[in-house]
C-alpha cells in the first residue's frame, strides 16, 4: 500500500492507494470498542493507535494494553495486535497510525542505571548511542511487525518521546550530567568546553545576552540542535523500514506557545531542521493552551502555513475539556519508576459548564483548521470526552461539509505573511519576557485585526512573492543574516511593504547595536537605558514588560503612527510608508489594523472580538460577543450559514449576523447558473 500527501483544492490530504481521505481522526489514550464505534459511525476513516506502557505525567500509564518493549532486544507484540485488532474490528473500513514511544522503560532503568530517565531528562541522555540504537531497535521492530501484519491497514506512524510524549525537554535542561557534558565538548570541537551553569543562563539583565555571554548562546545551539537532531534519528531509523511508502509524524515545534523561560528549555527552537525534513510528513499540536476561553479566538502552536509550504499535514490536536469529560483518571499508577500519583486532570475545573460550550468550541477551532486547510483530530483522553448526541453529531457535521464543499478552493487569500523565528530567540535572556510579547500576545493582535494572515518560519522567506502578500511582517528578527536582508530588500523593491518590530538586527554581531536597527528598517531609531512608557493606543496604555534596551523613532522624515507615555514615537512609517517600523515586540489589534487600514488590507471584522477565517471559498465567522455581528465581504449577495442553513443578505459590502448562543459561521456565497439555479461558490 502506497501512502503519501495531496494537495486538493489548497488542502492537504491523505491519499491512500489513489483514494483522497480528509484529514480528520480520532486518538485516545483509553479506546474501546464503544468509543471507536462512535467515530467510525460519525464518519471518521482515519485513527491513531497509541501503543505504550509508560505511565504519563497524570500517574497512570498512557495505554491499558501493555507495553511491547519488554528487554533488551526482547519484544511483545500481542499488546499491540490486541488493540489493532480491537480497531480493525470497530472501525472496518478504517486506516490507523500507530503511535510508538521511545522512551526508557523500568527495566532499561535498571539494567542501566549510568543514564536517566529519557521522559524527564531527554536532553541528558540524547546522545547516548546504546540507548539511541536499543529504541531505534524497537522501533523498527515494531513497525516491521504492523506493516507484516497490518500492512494494507496503516496510512501512518508517529515517533513519541521526552515530555508528554511531545519532545520536551524542560525539565532537565540546566541540570549537568556526563553524557551531555561529553557531546557539548564534541559539539564545541573543545575538550575544554564546559556547559553554563544555573546560574549563568538563568542571569538577570537587559534583554539581549552581552558578548561576555557567548557560552550561553553557544549552549542555547547545542540544545535545540540536540532534540532536533534526536529527532532526524529517529525519523531516518523508521524510514529505512517504510521507505517513504507511508507517512511519519510527530508532536513538535511549539514557538508559538511555550514563552519564557520554558521555550529556551524545551528543546523545539530547532523546529525548522524537523519541519524542512523530507523524512517527516507529519506535525501535531493541541491548540494554543493560551487562546482556549469561550471567547477566544483560538490559535495554532506552530508556523502551520510553512508545514503547508512543505507539503507536511498539521494536525490539530482538539483536547478541550469538555463538559461530559471526567474530572479524574480512576486507574492507579502501577510499575512507575517515577512513583507519580498525580491523578486528576488539569484543567477540569475549566471545563465546558454545558453543551452549548463544547459544540461553540468544537465549531471555532473546526473553523480555524478548515480556513487553513489544515487536518484535525477529536482527541478523547480517558474516553467520554464527546459522548452526547450533540457533540457526535457535530463530528458527523464536520466530516460531512468536507464532502459538501470539496469542489470549493481551501487556498489561503491572505495578503499579509508572518514571519517568525526560533534561532533569533538564542540572543535573548531567558528572563526576558520577548518571546511571550512579539509570539504568544501577537497571535491575539492577529486574530483580532479582522484580516487573514498566513504564518511561516522565517526559513521560507525566500519563496515570498508581491504576486501572493501587499505585507510582511517580521515580529523576531533580531539576527539577520545577509542573504536574508537581501531578500527582504528584494520584496521592498517589488512593493511589499515590511512592518519590523522591537529590535530587527540589534543582535548580529559580537555587540548589540542600535545603529543596525535603523540600517535595516530605513527609519531613525535610537536606545535609551530609561523607559519610556506603555504605548498610547486610542486611549488605553498598552504596559512595556521588558527590561532595556528601550527604542525608540528619531526620524523628522518618519510619520509617527503611535506614542510613548512621555511622548517619544513608538510606531512610524517612513516618508511613503512602505515601511513600518515599532519599537516595541507587541502591537494591540487597534495600532496594527490601523496599519493595515493606511496600506489598504481588506477586513473582514472591524470588531477586535468578531474572529473571521477565511479561504477562497468561505468566510468562518466566531462571534465572542453579546451583540450582532457585522462582518465585511468582497461581494454583495446571499451566503448560506453551512452549520445551520441559515441565508443572510450582503448588501454595501457588509453582511449582519443576529446574535446567537451558537457562536459559529461558515458562509458561503451562492451564485446563479444560467437557469437561475443557485449553488456555493469560490468568494
Amino acid at each position: 500500500m502506497k501512502v503519501s500527501v495531496k494537495r486538493d483544492n489548497g488542502m492537504l490530504k491523505v491519499d491512500i492507494d489513489g483514494t483522497l481521505y480528509a484529514p480528520l481522526s480520532f486518538k485516545s489514550f483509553r479506546p474501546n470498542p464503544r468509543n471507536i464505534s462512535e467515530f467510525y459511525g460519525a464518519g471518521v476513516r482515519l485513527f491513531s493507535v497509541l501503543s505504550s506502557g509508560i505511565i504519563s505525567a497524570l500517574g497512570v500509564p498512557y495505554s491499558l494494553f501493555g507495553e511491547s518493549w519488554t528487554g533488551e532486544e526482547r519484544y511483545d507484540f500481542s499488546a499491540v495486535d490486541k488493540q489493532m485488532d480491537m480497531f480493525i474490528e470497530n472501525a472496518p473500513d478504517g486506516f490507523f497510525a500507530p503511535m510508538f514511544q521511545v522512551d526508557t522503560r523500568p527495566w532499561y532503568l535498571e539494567t542501566h542505571p549510568e543514564v536517566p530517565d529519557s521522559f524527564l531528562c531527554l536532553s541528558q541522555i540524547a546522545h547516548d548511542e546504546t540507548w539511541r540504537k536499543a529504541a531505534a531497535d524497537y522501533l523498527k521492530a515494531v513497525i516491521r511487525h504492523c506493516e507484516e501484519k497490518y500492512g494494507d491497514r496503516i496510512y501512518g506512524y508517529f515517533i513519541l518521546g521526552g515530555g508528554t510524549t511531545e519532545w520536551l525537554s524542560d525539565h532537565d535542561h540546566e541540570e549537568p550530567h556526563p553524557i551531555k557534558e561529553a557531546a557539548y565538548k564534541k559539539y564545541r570541537n573543545d575538550a575544554g568546553a564546559t556547559l553554563p551553569t544555573k546560574e549563568e543562563l538563568e542571569k538577570d539583565g537587559r534583554v539581549f545576552l552581552e558578548s561576555e555571554e557567548e557560552n550561553v548562546l553557544c549552549e542555547r545551539r547545542f540544545h535545540a540542535d540536540t532534540i532536533a537532531d534526536l529527532v532526524l534519528y529517529f525519523a531516518a531509523e523508521v524510514q529505512s523500514v517504510i521507505r517513504h511508502q507511508k507517512l511519519l509524524g510527530l508532536y513538535y515545534g511549539y514557538l508559538m506557545e511555550l514563552g519564557a523561560p520554558r521555550l529556551y528549555n524545551a528543546g523545539h527552537l530547532g523546529y525548522e531542521k524537523v519541519f524542512f525534513s523530507d523524512d517527516i510528513d507529519m506535525i501535531s499540536s493541541p491548540s494554543a493552551y493560551r487562546y482556549r476561553e469561550l471567547t477566544d479566538p483560538s490559535a495554532f502552536m506552530v508556523t502551520q502555513k510553512t508545514l503547508d509550504a512543505h507539503n507536511k499535514l498539521y494536525f490539530l490536536e482538539f483536547d478541550h475539556i469538555t463538559h461530559v469529560a471526567p474530572s479524574m483518571v480512576e486507574e492507579a499508577p502501577s510499575g512507575n519508576s517515577r512513583n507519580g500519583t498525580l491523578k486528576i486532570i488539569p484543567g477540569a475545573e475549566k471545563r465546558c459548564n454545558n453543551e452549548s460550550e463544547s459544540l461553540n468550541l468544537m465549531y471555532r477551532d473546526f473553523l480555524l483548521c478548515y480556513a487553513n486547510a489544515t487536518a484535525l483530530w477529536w482527541f478523547d483522553m480517558f474516553d467520554g470526552w464527546f459522548r452526547s448526541e450533540g457533540m457526535m453529531n457535530a463530528v458527523q457535521r464536520m466530516i460531512a461539509l468536507h464532502g459538501e464543499l470539496s469542489d470549493l478552493s481551501k487556498e489561503s487569500v491572505a495578503q499579509i505573511a508572518v514571519y517568525a523565528e526560533g534561532e533569533a530567540l538564542y540572543h535573548v535572556r531567558k528572563s526576558a519576557k520577548l518571546a511571550n510579547e512579539s509570539l504568544i500576545k501577537m497571535l491575539r493582535t492577529f486574530a483580532e485585526m479582522g484580516a487573514p494572515y498566513d504564518i511561516y518560519s522565517v526559513g521560507d522567506l525566500d519563496a515570498c512573492s508581491p504576486e501572493r502578500y501587499r505585507m510582511i511582517l517580521l515580529i523576531d528578527e533580531f539576527d539577520i543574516p545577509k542573504k536574508r536582508m537581501e531578500t527582504i530588500r528584494r520584496l521592498q523593491r517589488e512593493g511589499v511593504t515590511v512592518v519590523w518590530f522591537y529590535a530587527p538586527d540589534y543582535a548580529h554581531g559580537a555587540e548589540n547595536d542600535v545603529r543596525r536597527i535603523t540600517r535595516a528598517t530605513g527609519i531613525g531609531v535610537q536606545e535609551s537605558g530609561q523607559s519610556h512608557g506603555g504605548l498610547v493606543a486610542h486611549g488605553k496604555v498598552t504596559e512595556n514588560v521588558l527590561a532595556a534596551p528601550y527604542f525608540s523613532v528619531a526620524d523628522e522624515k518618519a510619520v509617527p503612527i503611535g506614542f510613548f507615555e512621555d511622548g517619544a514615537v513608538a510606531v512610524a512609517g517612513n516618508a511613503d510608508e512602505t515601511v513600518f517600523y515599532s519599537a516595541v515586540p507587541y502591537l494591540p489589534s487597534s495600532v496594527l489594523g490601523g496599519i493595515l487600514d493606511r496600506k489598504g488590507n481588506f477586513r473582514y471584522s472591524r470588531n477586535p472580538h468578531v474572529y473571521t477565517y477565511v479561504n477562497a471559498g468561505a468566510v468562518g465567522v466566531y462571534n465572542a460577543t453579546q451583540e450582532d455581528a457585522t462582518v465585511f465581504v468582497p461581494e454583495d449577495g446571499t451566503y448560506t450559514d453551512n452549520l445551520t442553513g441559515s441565508e443572510f443578505c450582503a448588501t454595501g459590502g457588509k453582511l449582519r449576523l443576529p446574535f446567537r448562543d451558537f457562536r459559529a459561521y461558515l458562509l458561503v456565497k451562492k451564485r446563479q447558473d444560467a437557469e437561475g439555479t443557485e449553488f456555493p461558490e469560490a468568494l
